[in-house]
């Protein structure tokens, strides 16, 4: 998302074109460090925002989002960019679907390198194999085997925890994963309606710092 303000005034635009030198250097640090001042707050709601939102497992996450001052190019006015280093964070943003088959962890979460490194070892053990259970899902699974206690462990522990198990037999089947045609999300973020909603506020910030050059 962009977001920019325009001098629509031709006087204005006129003035601006005459500015140089030492006082379009004074223009330029004086917008950074109003924007600067903004940013901070405006990280910091935005990140709330998120938390508030959506169930944040690792902080990482959180820390993705960010508002930060662009001011490197020389013959540039600043620029507040305010996004996240995360790739698909939009998509919470606007809501979609992925379209590829997915295989998505059963009670509960599990990191996405992690879970891979744990079913590549239980396939490669000959301990994974998909059932069609009574709704028709394709749900992945594996016994709970003494030489797979270490790639299973997770999976034991949370579904123990969501069934109310005390303890597993051995040999006993544990459902790990479930295999989806897509995964649809719905939109759960606003950030765009929140950082327009500061624009007032950044600009106010802006032109009382410009009126005291």
């Amino acid at each position: 998302m962009r977001i920019a303000i325009r001098i629509d005034s031709k006087a204005a635009q006129a003035q601006l074109r005459r500015w140089g030198g030492e006082y379009r250097d004074k223009v330029k640090k004086t917008v950074a460090r109003a924007m600067t001042t903004q940013a901070r707050e405006l990280k910091d709601d935005v990140r709330a925002h998120v938390a508030g939102q959506v169930a944040v497992v690792k902080k990482s996450f959180l820390k993705g989002f960010t508002a930060k001052v662009l001011d490197k190019n020389p013959s540039r006015l600043p620029a507040l960019y305010v996004g996240s280093r995360i790739p698909w964070a939009g998509m919470h943003e606007r809501g979609g679907s992925i379209g590829a088959r997915m295989l998505i962890p059963l009670h509960g979460r599990v990191g996405r390198k992690r879970f891979k490194a744990q079913i590549a070892e239980l396939m490669r053990g000959g301990n994974a194999y998909f059932i069609k259970n009574k709704r028709g899902n394709i749900v992945l699974m594996a016994e709970n085997l003494k030489e797979h206690d270490r790639p299973l462990s997770g999976f034991k522990r949370r579904y123990r925890k969501a069934e109310g198990i005390k303890k597993l037999k051995r040999g006993a089947d544990i459902p790990i994963a479930v295999l989806v045609p897509r995964v649809v999300l719905k939109k759960r973020l606003n950030v765009e309606r929140l950082v327009a909603g500061r624009i007032p506020r950044l600009a106010a910030a802006m032109e009382k710092s410009l009126s005291a050059l």
